[in-house]
């Protein structure tokens, strides 16, 4: 049998019952929380089916690659102001010693890989941090995935299939590192949310998830005998005094940014909070350093320098696609010494090239799926702008989930695992077809979503 989303549970899962049911799920359904009945990212009916191994690989490269990230502006540009402020900042040198001064508080965050899973095991394509990481939304679909199988549903089976509750894990995790960065917390913790989404709701326009997310926090507090409150406030309204960030009377304890589009005019204020302890900030302006692309190939450079522990370079190594900076150069690649311009025109089928602070799989371009002239005219209308990279093409097994007609058919699919700080915070999918994915797959570029389960 050709593999499927399912992986060894096809037979648990795919009968007579199941032939019928329509390949999106129906998002208005009162199982649904209802701020994502307007859910604007289908979600497939059926989940994704996960083993242990597969688990524990995912884990373990989220937690590991989020620590070591933190040590290349030490281990690659020895904390060089200039050379961090070359390489990132456009040659700002203050935006570049700003950055450090909050990289070096070590403060641990949020990140979700993006992988492919090949022929050759998971290959991390990327890595998004901070709090405006997408994908853990799916988790709110979970009770109307399981009312559409009985494998999840029965008494008898229900407890074989496990999905890693992303949103709880994000609130623990937030919570502790509150507790754990800002001092003197007493009994109160108060959260600014940046940021929100509106929407239209009772002819009046409202938040569309503080009410979610002040569930979903008070909740966590509720369990460590606090009290506090989310608020979606602009940051123009707060006031910073030797106790700390205030909120009108109020006084906040973290600050969290829920639209990277907003991340690039962060007030001073709230670097000043964050520097001086009064606040846990996740998105300070030493994040998007964190979130560059080309960091991976830094790391895989660092890794054949034999730089972290034997285990570390192995899965550096094993997991990291070659990369380089999109420019004339020299790179080896496979041995064989080259010019990178020459290598990426004559070898296109093996190559992809991005930006390195690129959203959603905007300007990313796959070689495979492009003609030579295509190809070529990528190559040089990427050149003279905002960093690029080459990255080494890793194409995804298929894999058969239902089509629009629900016919299985062949799929690629990308896996988004999450990690907070050492915590794993489990991982969703997204997935197209084989014959329409363009090389490029992802949610606002007309991807599936699947929720993932790990079956016993």
């Amino acid at each position: 049998m050709n593999p499927t989303i399912l992986f060894n549970h096809y037979d648990t899962f795919v009968s007579e019952a199941t032939a019928s049911l329509p390949p999106i799920a129906d998002a208005t359904h009162e199982s649904v929380h209802e701020i994502f009945n307007n859910y604007e990212y289908p979600v497939s009916s059926w989940p994704v089916i996960i083993d242990s191994e597969i688990s524990n690989k995912l884990e373990k490269m989220c937690v590991r690659l989020s620590a070591l990230l933190r040590k290349i502006p030490a281990c690659y540009f020895k904390n060089d102001v200039k050379k961090i402020a070359d390489f990132y900042f456009n040659g700002n040198e203050m935006l570049a010693q700003f950055v450090l001064m909050c990289h070096e508080k070590e403060v641990e965050i949020g990140s979700r890989l993006d992988l492919t899973y090949t022929e050759n095991g998971f290959k991390v394509l990327e890595v998004n941090i901070g709090t405006s990481i997408g994908g853990w939304q799916i988790q709110s679909f979970d009770a109307l995935i399981r009312s559409m199988h009985s494998a999840l549903s029965s008494e008898e089976t229900s407890a074989n299939f496990t999905a890693i509750n992303t949103q709880q894990k994000y609130a623990e995790f937030l919570i502790e590192k509150i507790k754990n960065y800002v001092p003197g917390i007493a009994n109160e913790i108060n959260i600014i949310i940046v940021g929100l989404p509106k929407v239209e709701k009772d002819t009046k326009m409202v938040s569309d998830g503080l009410y979610f997310f002040n569930e979903l926090i008070q909740k966590e507090l509720h369990k460590r005998n606090l009290t506090g409150k989310v608020y979606d406030a602009d940051p123009a309204t707060l006031q910073f005094t030797p106790q700390g960030l205030f909120l009108n009377n109020i006084q906040i304890h973290s600050v969290l940014y829920f639209s990277f589009k907003d991340t690039d005019e962060i007030p001073p204020i709230l670097t000043r909070a964050f520097i001086t302890d009064k606040i846990y900030f996740p998105d300070h302006i030493g994040t998007a350093m964190l979130g560059d692309k080309r960091n991976l190939g830094i790391l895989r450079t660092l890794a054949e320098k034999k730089t972290f522990s034997e285990e570390d370079n192995a899965l550096l190594l094993d997991c990291i696609p070659w990369a380089a900076e999109l420019k004339n150069q020299e790179v080896t690649f496979r041995s064989q010494t080259t010019n990178l311009l020459e290598l990426l025109k004559t070898q296109k089928d093996q190559f992809v090239i991005k930006p390195a602070a690129g959203f959603q799989g905007k300007s990313v371009f796959v070689g495979k799926f492009l003609s030579q002239d295509a190809w070529e005219k990528a190559i040089e209308e990427s050149l003279p702008h905002a960093a690029f990279i080459a990255q080494e093409f890793c194409e995804s097994l298929n894999f058969h989930a239902p089509n629009n007609e629900n016919e299985w058919t062949p799929h690629k699919l990308i896996w988004g695992a999450f990690g907070f700080g050492n915590n794993y915070g489990g991982v969703w999918v997204r997935m197209s077809s084989s014959k329409t994915d363009g090389g490029v797959i992802n949610s606002a570029t007309g991807a599936i979503e699947a929720i993932v389960y790990e079956g016993k």
